[in-house]
């Protein structure tokens, strides 16, 4: 079945993004400037207004994906508290100077914790090498991971798709279902349907393309939420369809 995972930063936005249907949530502060770790406050008022799975994001500061040892540090500390919250599922994005998933970081965090999920936003995109970093981030236990196509030319869904579409089939002949991908970057109910019929990848995680207005300040939108639930169910629907009858 699909996945649709809502970026949220307020408490209103996770309600929202649950009413629209959506199964899951990431949870940021600060979403404009592409998001830091929450406020150990917002996510015990998250998890306390809903009922679909959270994921915390962990990235201390904006200043950089390559986390400083102070960065790792304070890392362990939000973690260990975001645990004794009831969160066991963390999205990170450090990544070494080549634009690799930093090891340290990576092996530092799994040294201190027990029993939590490890999922991977789009930092590592600008890997000069996607299969071996793909590959890399299963060695390390990661459940799943997100991307948009971007690279050093700052392509993504929102500029040329089609482009964007070749990547993303690679990545996923790659993958050959060792590890959960999710499509982000861009996304609306309105290219949706295209990108689900050119990469057959149904987990999509959204930030903007439910929101109104269409940009990171607005609050997130129930009804775009639905619209777009709506669309990736129905198409996922008559894909399976589709291709239940060709094996008949």
């Amino acid at each position: 079945m699909p996945n649709l995972e809502i970026i949220v930063d307020t408490v209103e936005d996770a309600i929202a993004a649950e009413k629209g249907g959506a199964n899951q949530v990431v949870v940021v502060s600060h979403y404009p400037s592409t998001g830091i770790t929450p406020s150990h406050g917002l996510v015990a008022r998250i998890r306390d207004k809903i009922k679909i799975p959270m994921t915390i994001l962990i990235r201390p500061n904006t200043r950089s994906s390559i986390p400083t040892e102070e960065d790792i540090e304070t890392s362990l500390i939000d973690i260990e508290i975001s645990k004794s919250l009831g969160v066991n599922d963390f999205l990170l994005g450090f990544i070494d100077q080549f634009n690799n998933p930093h090891t340290k970081a990576i092996r530092t965090i799994r040294d201190h914790f027990n029993g939590i999920r490890i999922h991977s936003n789009t930092a590592w995109e600008g890997s000069n090498n996607l299969s071996e970093t793909i590959d890399n981030l299963i060695k390390a236990g990661y459940r799943s991971v997100r991307m948009g196509g971007r690279n050093t030319s700052n392509l993504g869904f929102h500029t040329d798709a089609s482009r964007v579409v070749v990547k993303i089939g690679k990545i996923k002949d790659h993958i050959q279902g060792r590890i959960m991908l999710f499509l982000t970057g861009g996304i609306t109910a309105t290219n949706l349907p295209y990108l689900m019929m050119q990469t057959h990848v149904y987990n999509i995680q959204v930030g903007r393309g439910v929101r109104t207005p269409n940009n990171s300040f607005s609050p997130v939108d129930s009804n775009k939420v639905s619209q777009i639930n709506h669309v990736l169910n129905t198409l996922y629907e008559e894909i399976e369809r589709s291709n239940s009858d060709l094996n008949q």
